[in-house]
């Protein structure tokens, strides 16, 4: 098993796998930027390819290439394995007892899904009625190899035609329910029935591109409701998915920007016509997930909704949510108030250029508002300041200037009158830019023990100073013991020393904690010259006493409480001449 693990971290760079997920950039020997496991607007979130490991310092998560896959697609290190296994093209058919353990509850789940999905493709490709369900396709403007790429497909109007194939193929009827293909006839009554009838089937992908949901829409125009979603299960979540990611999410770190729809064939007939960096919230508005998961491949968003007035709200509701995370939006409104779908079927090709064209959604809403309201009218004015103040509220100062600049050229209202509306404006708690606020930047603090560790370790040149100014006793226990192992490298060196051996003693126990401070110190210190190094050395040491002291005059002070309450004398003494030589020092 060890073999196959090192085999697999040898072919696969965990910068190269990791920037697929997140956008980094080089800072140093490492690579950095925000962290996928949480919201921040710091980047705290740091890759080592020298050490192949990844660690953020705002909510501490971090580990290997394995950890890393865990973390992200929620799966257990036997799943983690396959996924990496596959990636760097090795075959694990025998992988010893892990081989022999029993398939988990999520394995059980894609392998019903994929069961499901082959079912309905031949439901559609083999069928009389399937041949009607195939010419409605094709009349939407579909291909044949775009129906077999997304894996359409087709359930019949039978009641029991899905679930027993699916027993038949030994799927437990609880997967079967919970899956939503099938549902019972009364409550507590164990006869069940196809849920899916008389629909257009549309399977949903995960990230790493395995089937975990299906859309069904209906084929009846009396029947409700029009769309039929897989329900919440332990491989599906329609809050954290996006459809068509597992295919766009190449051509979208290629062309550095996502076009954002909401509907399956908003998505499906774009990417068909050559727009391929696209994906669509099907079965939910936008939510945080969703967005943490596309700021990982892009900051810049183009919005393209349906055109009606909810549309609109939903566009802005999306710019408010987008806005908290700091990325750049834009939105399409020029599609002869057709959805994405029917343009691309009516206009082809256009529709790439009115995505070239698609305007800032700032400055088009300012264009829009001045064009719906009278700014020579006071209720005119009131009506435009009522939608933009929140706006700019949430603003980066930059963009603020650029944009209150444009909206008191265009409504003649002065510069320093918006400013002062924004001051005192506040947004009221069930708004949407308060709908997902980040949550607390470096959370995971480091000690001062830790930086003057992370700097020793880092510089080991400095370490000589260090025997100067501090000693075992200004660390903690754990921290304490890490110091004396570099005391105890370095005295054996003397002359001769240059570097630690961080194969040897309690620094190849401790390799794992090592390596998080060593990569602290190298985003932290990494440009610094030995000089400037010995002299934040200096300034940390000054600061871990300062630390140490106050620490201990608060401790003081609860003890001469005890004392004076215990009538102890002697004791009380001794602890207010200990308070007075630190207070002196």
């Amino acid at each position: 098993m060890a073999d196959i693990i090192e085999d697999i971290k040898s072919r696969l760079d965990i910068v190269s796998y990791i920037s697929s997920y997140v956008q980094l950039k080089k800072t140093g020997r490492n690579f950095k930027g925000c962290c996928p496991f949480h919201s921040e607007k710091t980047p705290s979130f740091i890759v080592s390819p020298e050490k192949q490991i990844f660690h953020c310092f705002g909510c501490g998560k971090g580990g290997d290439l394995f950890a890393f896959v865990r973390e992200t697609e929620g799966v257990e290190f036997t799943e983690a394995l396959q996924i990496l296994a596959d990636k760097a093209g090795l075959k694990v058919e025998k992988l010893s007892k892990f081989e022999k353990q029993e398939r988990s509850e999520k394995d059980d789940y894609y392998h019903a899904h994929e069961l499901a999905c082959d079912f309905f493709e031949k439901q559609l490709f083999d069928t009389k009625d399937g041949e009607k369900v195939l010419k409605y396709l094709k009349n939407r403007g579909l291909t044949d190899e775009t129906i077999k790429e997304f894996r359409i497909g087709f359930a019949p109007d039978e009641y029991e035609l899905l679930y027993p194939h699916l027993l038949k193929k030994g799927i437990k009827k609880e997967i079967i329910v919970k899956s939503g293909f099938a549902s019972s006839k009364g409550i507590g009554d164990d006869k069940i029935f196809d849920k899916y009838r008389a629909r257009l089937m549309i399977p949903i992908f995960d990230y790493m591109g395995k089937i975990c949901g299906f859309g069904g829409r209906t084929l009846k125009d009396e029947q409700m409701p029009k769309y039929l979603n897989s329900p919440d299960n332990i491989i599906y979540n329609k809050s954290k998915l996006l459809f068509g990611l597992s295919r766009s999410k190449k051509y979208i770190k290629e062309n550095d920007s996502v076009i954002l729809v909401e509907g399956y064939f908003d998505m499906i007939l774009p990417y068909q016509a050559g727009v391929r960096n696209i994906v669509a919230t099907s079965g939910t508005a936008l939510t945080q997930d969703q967005i943490r998961i596309v700021k990982r491949l892009t900051s810049n968003v183009v919005t393209c909704f349906d055109t009606d007035s909810a549309g609109f709200e939903a566009t802005k509701r999306s710019y408010f949510l987008l806005q908290n995370e700091e990325m750049h939006v834009k939105t399409v409104w020029q599609l002869d108030k057709k959805d994405p779908a029917d343009y691309v079927v009516d206009h082809g090709e256009k529709f790439m250029d009115v995505i070239k064209g698609a305007k800032d959604f700032v400055s088009f809403y300012i264009e829009k508002l001045v064009n719906l309201n009278d700014v020579s009218r006071l209720d005119g004015r009131r009506n435009i300041l009522k939608e933009m103040v929140p706006i700019f509220k949430n603003m980066a100062s930059t963009s603020k200037d650029f944009y209150i600049r444009q909206f008191a050229e265009m409504t003649n209202i002065s510069e320093v009158s918006l400013y002062d509306d924004i001051e005192k404006f506040k947004l009221p708690m069930n708004h949407p830019a308060r709908e997902f606020e980040a949550v607390a930047e470096n959370s995971t603090k480091v000690s001062i023990e830790e930086l003057v560790l992370a700097v020793l370790l880092r510089f080991p040149a400095v370490f000589h100073k260090s025997l100067e100014l501090v000693t075992e006793k200004d660390f903690k226990e754990s921290e304490k013991n890490i110091y004396n192992e570099l005391v105890d490298q370095y005295n054996s060196a003397r002359t001769h020393f240059r570097e630690w051996n961080f194969d040897q003693g309690l620094l190849a126990k401790e390799r794992e904690k090592i390596n998080v401070t060593l990569l602290y110190a190298e985003d932290k210190y990494g440009e610094f010259s030995e000089e400037a190094v010995s002299v934040e050395l200096g300034k940390l040491v000054d600061k871990l006493r300062k630390d140490c002291k106050n620490k201990r005059l608060k401790n003081i002070e609860f003890e001469i409480k005890e004392a004076e309450n215990a009538g102890e004398k002697n004791r009380l003494l001794a602890l207010l001449m200990e308070q007075q030589e630190l207070l002196s020092k």
